[in-house]
């Protein structure tokens, strides 16, 4: 019965997420190119492939250029890139497509780099059907198949779908280390660790607590304990061996990160209850929907009660990733994604204590959300994206010179030669210069700041809005309060007029 599941669930998985594979790239334009940015409205996917495009596999230059997020995920991009290029998938090399606006050749660029996390969240079903459960990882599998921010995020070049690939496997190999003790399996519990915290370093804590829970379980082995580090500095050099040849440009990437991430201003930062009640919400509206999440509550309840080795272990990876995102400070979709996956089990588990006839009927119930959040998605995404509509509104309204105060220099990507920018509409005082002209997105996860406000209803006229119907808004219970990076697809922007003009 697995078999034809798996193919099945595949074939969903892959079905949801190429529809929408080439959205959110700025139009090839003369004033696309001459803005010298090449990010799509997914930002950080231009860092991603900026890094990339410096090394070069014929050159035997593995050499990302970006430590930020960590490189396992990078290094494959790398990869998919040039053996595309080598098997004729561009007209010109993708380096000069890429940086040149090349009609055509810049959307295939994202779309090769794009595939590669559509892969990893392919190999992530796949693994989900190997744990040995009765329908846990099935229902898992399920889930993740239809998760509409799983969805989103495969359809970026991001790292945390091969991060969360690869804590699948851990949580798997962790299964396999607890109930046969033999060294060869703590050696490759830390090979899938290292792997993982490679492709993202938030991983370390959980990955570290499943570790761990695997060894108390097994009485704390010192062999297995010396087989796991040693796996994890084998499969984190393999995934990032850069670490090892450079190490100080990790150290200053690193520090630079956490040094800018302290200095947050505190009417920004989220308190710790706040901050895992956010989670908790967007998990419930755009990741695996409240269904799900009641159903995992549920689970976790009973396996309490259980309390079975796999239990202890799964509870490890959930608390482990709890820990990391008190320092991550964001409530972003994106943080989600190992939650989705372990709270998928938990509520597998649920599910599992029913009969066929109720477990089949509540699975097919608990993925009706999701399901619907997906394709809510990619309708979105397959619209012509609002950042281009009002960027041919600002190209025929607004005099060029004109300052223009906004969110994101990305978004629309303006030549900053013929339209400055103004004042930060959300760090800065605008009433203290009140520019000509104003753009206002819905991307920011904290309100505006009342005087802000206040000056756009006293002194400017709307001149033009862009935005998408929203679609299927009960699937995610509404978008209010809903985090940028799920609005990345379908923001509302407002252009502004000062009224003296």
């Amino acid at each position: 019965m697995k078999l034809p599941l798996l193919l099945a669930t595949l074939a969903v998985a892959l079905l949801v997420r190429l529809p929408g594979i080439g959205w959110g790239l700025p139009p090839v334009t003369p004033e696309v190119r001459a803005s010298d940015m090449r990010s799509s409205y997914a930002f950080d996917e231009d860092d991603i492939l900026s890094g990339v495009a410096k090394a070069s596999v014929a050159r035997l230059d593995f050499d990302p250029n970006e430590y930020h997020w960590g490189t396992l995920h990078i290094e494959l991009t790398l990869l998919a890139l040039d053996g595309a290029q080598a098997a004729g998938a561009f007209h010109a090399p993708w380096r000069l497509a890429y940086y040149n606006l090349a009609p055509g050749d810049f959307d295939r660029v994202y779309i090769v780099g794009r595939l590669v996390t559509v892969a990893t969240a392919l190999l992530t079903v796949w693994l989900l059907f190997q744990f040995p459960f009765e329908w846990a990882g099935v229902f898992a599998a399920m889930l993740i198949a239809v998760s509409p921010s799983h969805m989103l995020q495969s359809d970026q070049i991001r790292v945390d779908v091969t991060m969360t690939a690869m804590l699948a496997l851990t949580l798997l190999v962790a299964l396999r280390a607890q109930g046969d003790g033999r060294p060869r399996w703590f050696l490759l519990l830390g090979i899938a660790a290292g792997l993982a915290m490679a492709a993202k370093y938030s991983a370390v804590t959980a990955v570290g607590a499943i570790s761990l829970a695997a060894l108390i379980l097994r009485r704390l082995p010192w062999r297995g304990a010396a087989a796991v580090l040693v796996g994890a500095l084998i499969g984190f050099i393999a995934g990032g061996p850069y670490i090892v040849i450079k190490p100080k440009a990790f150290y200053d990437e690193i520090s630079r990160y956490m040094i800018g991430n302290s200095q947050v201003p505190t009417e920004l930062t989220i308190p710790a209850g706040k901050l895992f009640a956010l989670h908790a919400m967007n998990l419930a509206r755009f990741s695996i929907g409240l269904p799900a999440f009641l159903l995992a509550i549920g689970g976790i309840a009973w396996m309490l009660r259980r309390r079975a080795p796999v239990d202890w272990i799964i509870f490890a990876g959930i608390v482990g990733y709890a820990v990391i995102l008190v320092p991550l400070r964001w409530a972003l979709i994106r943080y989600d994604l190992p939650l989705a996956l372990m709270l998928g089990l938990c509520a597998g588990f649920a599910l599992e204590r029913l009969s066929k006839p109720w477990r089949y009927s509540l699975t097919v119930a608990a993925l009706a959300m999701p399901l619907a959040g997906c394709i809510a998605q990619i309708d979105y995404m397959r619209a012509p994206h609002p950042a281009n509509t009002i960027m041919e509104r600002i190209l025929a309204e607004v005099p060029p010179g004109a300052a223009i105060s906004r969110l994101f220099r990305e978004s629309p990507p303006l030549d900053e030669k013929v339209y400055p920018l103004g004042p930060s509409v959300f760090m800065g005082d605008l009433a203290a210069s009140p520019p000509a002209w104003v753009l206002m997105a819905d991307l920011p996860d904290s309100p505006y700041k009342p005087s802000t406000l206040a000056l756009l209803h006293s002194s400017y006229s709307e001149v033009a809005h862009a935005n998408l119907d929203r679609m299927l808004g009960w699937a995610t219970l509404g978008e209010s309060g809903a985090p940028h990076d799920w609005k990345y697809t379908h923001p509302r922007f407002t252009l502004y007029r000062r009224k003296s003009q």
